[in-house]
């Protein structure tokens, strides 16, 4: 297997977690022949870069911090699109003397592609460093382009992904009616206050469809036309009543639907959070 089909086969291995940087990384450092490869993205501590992630060929090492200032990384993010390409053949510490982590690295050779936004606004870089000379060419170029984009998908769908686990636990631990109803009008997440209201555990509850808790004619004559219109993409707010089983008399509530998108736009469901309002609906029917 030559390294550009063992890169490529790395990069296709199903992964759907951190790992697949490293896999990234590795498969880069095949292609460039470098011992250094690295994924690195601007810190909010002003002008750090934070390594997100690193490989050694030779030796595991750990994610680190350096200045921005006066290292190579500096004019990888004064280039303008299209001009996304950078490469210090030799002579690396000769040029950025001020850098201690390329002399502690011992580097002598660079090579980066700034990884941008679907705005072209700058997410990172992904870097090579070797001890002897790089020299270019339109494979490892090429493949430059194509891991940076990648790699953009990648860490885009990890953040939502980071900020969709927030949300659950979010709406898991708030004493409010709030869950999340899938395409198939499932229950996937819900609050400590479904527990409470239909006084049944979470486990028995996540899975449930909507129908199967409130009822067939409760779903279809107040809950799906509100949860079939955020599905669509409508942020909406209306008043609607569910009556749990094991209830005297229903509830009437101010329910909330938000469409949920995925990291490639697509609607994936709805968020729903509710507040009772019985006693005002009985005041105004007095």
């Amino acid at each position: 297997m030559t390294d550009i089909e063992e890169a490529l086969a790395l990069l296709v291995a199903p992964c759907t977690d951190e790992r697949f940087f490293q896999r990234a990384l590795k498969a880069l450092a095949l292609v460039t022949q470098c011992r250094w490869a690295a994924f690195c993205r601007p810190s909010h501590k002003g002008k750090i870069i934070e390594i997100v992630a690193f490989c050694d060929l030779q030796h595991n090492l750990p994610g680190f911090e350096f200045d921005l200032q006066g290292s190579p990384c500096e004019s990888i993010y004064q280039l303008k699109y299209p001009n996304c390409h950078i490469l210090y053949p030799d002579g690396l510490q000769r040029t950025f003397p001020n850098s201690p982590w390329i002399k502690k690295l011992g580097a002598n050779s660079y090579q980066a592609e700034i990884i941008l936004n679907e705005d072209k606004t700058p997410i990172g870089h992904i870097l090579v460093m070797d001890t002897l000379s790089q020299t270019e060419t339109m494979k490892s170029r090429e493949f430059f382009r194509l891991l940076a984009h990648r790699i953009a998908v990648e860490y885009n769908r990890l953040l939502i992904s980071r900020e969709m686990e927030v949300h659950k636990q979010m709406i898991a631990h708030t004493e409010q009616l709030m869950s999340f109803v899938d395409l198939n009008y499932q229950y996937r997440v819900i609050s400590k206050g479904y527990k409470k209201v239909f006084n049944r555990t979470a486990s028995s509850l996540i899975g449930t469809s909507v129908a199967e808790l409130h009822g067939k004619d409760v779903f279809v004559d107040h809950l799906k036309p509100l949860i079939d219109r955020a599905l669509k993409g409508e942020t909406l707010t209306a008043q609607t009543k569910i009556h749990p089983p094991h209830l005297c008399e229903p509830i009437y509530l101010n329910i909330h639907h938000n469409p949920h998108y995925d990291d490639q736009g697509e609607i994936v469901g709805v968020i729903i959070s509710a507040h009772k309002i019985t006693d005002l609906h009985h005041a105004k029917e007095r």
